[in-house]
């Protein structure tokens, strides 16, 4: 009896273990879809505010807080990007965030 219910306290973890790494990935798929997740979608801006706006209000993938850690200007087919590096507190996977600044004005 014991080592019926052992075991099936292992296939619980295992199936746990694969629900967790499904959702994982699922998240980190709709996460790529997101503006701002390449170039290709970023997200026109006309104020560096707006773009401090959209960082205090993006999240990550698995739902925990994304702070900050750099920002970088990038060219790339004639198009100007400030690219904002974040990183989760949570699963402490790093992102990018791309905003397309090429008609901002300083």
């Amino acid at each position: 009896m014991t080592s019926l219910l052992f075991l099936l306290a292992i296939v619980a973890a295992v199936g746990a273990m694969g629900w967790k790494h499904q959702h994982r990935r699922s998240l980190k798929k709709a996460a790529a879809g997101m503006p701002g997740a390449t170039p290709g979608n970023a997200i026109y801006i006309r104020s560096f505010i707006e773009m401090d706006e959209h960082l205090r209000k993006r999240w990550c993938a698995c739902g925990g807080f994304l702070e900050p850690t750099g920002e970088g200007t990038r060219e790339l087919d004639g198009r100007r990007y400030r690219v904002a590096r974040l990183t989760c507190h949570e699963c402490e996977e790093t992102t990018e965030v791309f905003f397309d600044t090429t008609d901002l004005l300083q």
